[in-house]
């Protein structure tokens, strides 16, 4: 029936209602005597909702302000590629939190003996955001993912990690904590700043832009401030601080590379991420040639274009492949 299409927008008006004696809409009651499995599923919504004002406080997080601080850093308004579809959650508050949670379990993403409550992943060629149960915003680059929990108990938000994303953390008491998968920690208090911890990178990169994180392996610790950049180095576990622009860390944004003596290996790898292609270089290629600037095109075709005019390369494509080669 029709109603069955929207029945989660009768669950969602059920449990906004505050008075005690609220009454079950007429479609609502229809859609429950259905089937049992519908009775039950209920439950499981009441149940998220009522452990959702553990941590959710409604009106804490405002996106469209987050996204303000960030373009008065980059000095420039956010545009959207073309080529990436993204995938956003304009929802705040308590009821947002429902809602997030109502939709991820409807596709089977909420998994009832997990303590994941959200899960987000981007692939290779796509970008995408969610605001997490406690109001905090993360946004995706291509090829990541995050996951999300909540120990009532401990009273800690955990994230776990991989990838590149944007945070606005939600400020709070309660500890939020990111476990990325090269064994760095961090430790987050109400803080905007950009992390890339790609399973494949050597190296984990955190930019600061408001607030305070403190990065943790080990022994090692740091506590960055705002305009700082550090990286922690998988191989030593040593983590320590780096010079460069902080706005270029988070260019992706505005889907900008910047590219300061960057070798073409590395090129290659963001291109793959970005566009979702594979990229053979020549041997030796690699290594060789370096670019300084930055990249803006539309297509990786547009792209290839570019960088084949800023140096001797030739490239081929065939499909979702490229060959580079020297000239």
């Amino acid at each position: 029936m029709e109603e069955q299409k929207h029945i989660k927008d009768y669950i969602v008006d059920y449990l906004l209602e505050e008075d005690a004696g609220k009454r079950v809409d007429p479609v609502l009651a229809e859609w429950l005597a259905e089937d049992e499995s519908n009775r039950k599923d209920f439950d499981l919504y009441k149940k998220i909702w009522e452990e959702s004002h553990l941590y959710t406080e409604s009106g804490t997080y405002d996106s469209g302000l987050a996204w303000e601080k960030v373009d008065a850093i980059n000095g420039q308004k956010k545009s959207s590629r073309q080529y990436l579809r993204n995938i956003s959650y304009a929802v705040s508050g308590a009821a947002a939190s429902l809602l997030i949670v109502l939709t991820l379990s409807f596709m089977g993403v909420f998994q009832k003996k997990s303590d994941v409550l959200v899960r987000m992943t981007a692939d290779y060629g796509n970008r995408s955001e969610i605001v997490l149960p406690d109001g905090s915003l993360v946004k995706l680059n291509s090829g990541s993912e995050v996951a999300y929990s909540y120990d009532p108990k401990k009273k800690i938000r955990e994230v776990a990690f991989q990838g590149e994303g944007f945070f606005d953390v939600s400020k709070s008491k309660e500890p939020f904590v990111i476990k990325t998968a090269g064994g760095l920690n961090v430790r987050v208090w109400g803080t905007s700043f950009n992390l890339q911890a790609y399973t494949d990178d050597s190296v984990v990169q955190a930019s600061l832009v408001e607030g305070c994180i403190e990065l943790e392996s080990g022994k090692e610790t740091l506590i960055m401030k705002p305009g700082e950049i550090a990286v922690f180095d998988k191989n030593t576990n040593k983590i320590k601080q780096v010079g460069g622009i902080l706005s270029h860390s988070y260019g992706w944004l505005d889907n900008k590379l910047y590219m300061e003596d960057m070798p073409l290996s590395i090129v290659c790898k963001y291109l793959e991420r970005w566009y979702d292609v594979e990229i053979t270089l020549q041997s030796g290629l690699g290594e060789d040639i370096r670019y300084n600037g930055v990249i803006q095109e539309e297509t990786v075709t547009d792209v290839m274009e570019a960088l084949s005019r800023l140096s001797h390369i030739s490239y081929h494509v065939k499909g979702k492949h490229i060959s580079i080669t020297s000239k």
